[in-house]
């Protein structure tokens, strides 16, 4: 099966590499191909960005035959690391229909007998929830709320965002009476989707973290969803994901402080790739939305198309790395900018004005928009940097290219003045810091970090998400706080500091080094009066775990213990 393959009814003026198949009758190909830019020609994958950059760019005839192959490439790593596997789910044929008698009774006539059909006024729908083939609504009968266990579910004239959470609700008076009935019929016959988001819950900023009032530490990525596909469960503080009621939108993963989210169908790791095969060239990034066949523009030499799924997942990693993978301002064609997104362009904006002053990014939002700002964007002096991304995470990743672009310069403090970018600097207070290491263990991001090599104790605040929960989980009084929403754009930000440390009490027994001094010497403080005289308890609180038995047993076979 050859993987890549080129058809068009117009001669083309140029040849293509010869990992490229051209034909040129699509009725005669029998085999399936990969990557194609024709709908024309079965193929796993349709890219329209390779005709959108044929017809419109600018480069000289060698160039377009390299950066053709590269289009192709890219879409191949795109499908290769992408992870949206495909599933399906057995959908039964219940359906409740909400509406006016008469159009209840008109839609039943259409369905035939296809469906186990029940009916209800929409003054009766209390709440909707599941999602298609397991909906649970609840009804109002006459005082007394009643759930009804149904497979899909119609509503006439909904009038309310609620009733489109979940997969398996339609409206007839929005998507018609005759599409709705077929996709009704469809969905009992197979009903696929498929795999959304990927997840790490070891960096998620709100998987098991309790505040002493019961709030929440994060959680941004369920409170933006437009649907039910990312829920809380706050009993457990864990994240409850739904493939099938995601809209593939991405803005969970724009407005995650850690990166612990990312679209299965276009994962971190390909920006970064794709970055690579990029390099030297202007980056247009397209969303897969947009109407790239229709598109009509100038592209100027050295323009490449990237494109996207989802237009509401970028964020400042990826607008870094895509900006220093390039060594050019990146153009950003999109009809529609995402909240976490423009916390995002704020940001690296705003620092690139710093450094360089111009933009890192500049968005167009029309046609027009899109023809002058290509006709703007341009290579940036010093600014190209490549790294090794492959298993950091988000914050990791933006820090590391930060630390170059920021280099020997002081480019002042940052304001988050944005709701989803927060940067935090943990002050300690030393004297009343025991080691006990309770926020090493709270930080996931690594920010706060214990080094055994010295005992010591350090922070980077270029990783820090600034979440707050090291402040939660510290047991010391006056000892540990956070100095929210400031980050210093100089070097020193983007280093380990040694905040605490403490020498190693060595075991009065075996001299063994076991903990922290100071943490010995508050647990002894604490534990003496308890212990009523007890010399063997007493000896105990300075004694390594091995020896701690050891005392114990010594003092009971002199008797001289108290117990």
């Amino acid at each position: 099966m050859s993987e890549f393959v080129y058809y068009s009814p117009d001669k083309l003026e140029f040849p293509l590499n010869e990992s490229i198949k051209i034909v040129d009758d699509p009725k005669k190909v029998n085999d399936f191909f990969m990557i194609s830019n024709s709908k024309e020609v079965k193929a796993e994958v349709y890219a329209p960005e390779i005709n959108f950059y044929i017809k419109n760019s600018q480069d000289e005839i060698a160039d377009m035959i390299k950066n053709v192959e590269i289009l192709y490439e890219i879409r191949g790593i795109k499908l290769d690391l992408a992870t949206d596997f495909e599933n399906e789910k057995k959908i039964g044929n219940k359906l409740l229909i909400v509406g006016q008698k008469e159009q209840m009774l008109e839609f039943e006539e259409l369905l035939g007998d296809d469906f186990d059909l029940y009916f209800a006024g929409s003054e009766s729908v209390v709440s909707i929830e599941g999602t298609i083939g397991d909906l649970i609504v609840k009804l109002n009968r006459n005082g007394k709320i009643t759930p009804l266990s149904v497979d899909q579910m119609v509503w006439f004239d909904a009038n309310t965002k609620e009733a489109f959470k979940q997969n398996g609700v339609y409206d007839p008076l929005i998507d018609g009476i005759e599409e709705v009935a077929k996709k009704l019929r469809d969905n009992i016959e197979h009903f696929k989707y498929k795999k959304a988001i990927n997840y790490n819950p070891d960096i998620c900023q709100y998987k098991g973290r309790k505040t002493e009032d019961g709030g929440d530490i994060c959680g941004d990525c369920a409170n933006i969803c437009p649907t039910n596909a990312i829920l809380k469960v706050d009993e457990k503080k864990e994240l409850s994901f739904s493939d099938i009621d995601c809209e593939t939108c991405g803005g969970c993963v724009s407005v995650c402080p850690s990166g612990a989210l990312d679209l299965a169908a276009t994962p971190r790791e390909y920006i970064y790739e794709a970055s690579n095969l990029l390099k030297d060239h202007i980056i247009l990034v397209i969303p897969e939305v947009m109407d790239m066949e229709n598109l009509k523009v100038s592209l100027p030499k050295k323009v490449l198309p990237l494109v996207i799924g989802g237009r509401k997942f970028l964020h400042e990693a990826h607008f870094i790395s895509l900006f220093q993978q390039s060594g050019a301002q990146v153009v950003f064609y999109t009809d529609f900018v995402s909240k976490g997104t423009v916390s995002a362009l704020d940001m690296v904006n705003e620092i690139s004005q710093r450094k360089y002053g111009k933009e890192m990014v500049l968005v167009a939002k029309s046609q027009n928009e899109l023809e002058r700002v290509l006709s703007e964007a341009e290579f940036i002096d010093n600014s190209r940097y490549s790294i090794n991304e492959i298993g950091l995470n988000k914050r990791e990743i933006f820090a590391a290219r930060l630390s170059r672009l920021v280099g020997e310069d002081d480019l002042g403090v940052y304001e988050n003045k944005d709701e989803y970018i927060h940067y935090g600097k943990v002050v300690i207070n030393e004297s009343n810091c025991t080691l006990c290491l309770s926020c090493v263990g709270a930080c996931n991001v690594k920010a706060l970090t214990a080094h055994p090599e010295d005992n010591s104790l350090r922070f980077n605040a270029s990783i820090c998400t600034d979440c707050t929960y090291c402040e939660v989980v510290c047991p010391e009084e006056n000892c540990l706080e956070v100095v929210r929403d400031k980050f210093e754009l100089k070097k020193e930000s983007f280093k380990q500091v040694i905040m605490a440390r403490d020498e190693l009490f060595k075991c009065v027994e075996c001299g063994k080094e076991f903990a922290p001094r100071k943490a010995v010497e508050k647990i002894a403080k604490m534990m003496i009066p308890m212990f009523n005289g007890d010399e063997a308890k007493i000896r105990t609180l300075y004694c390594c775990e091995t020896c701690k038995a050891k005392v114990m047993l010594k003092f009971l076979i002199k008797g001289d213990t108290n117990q």
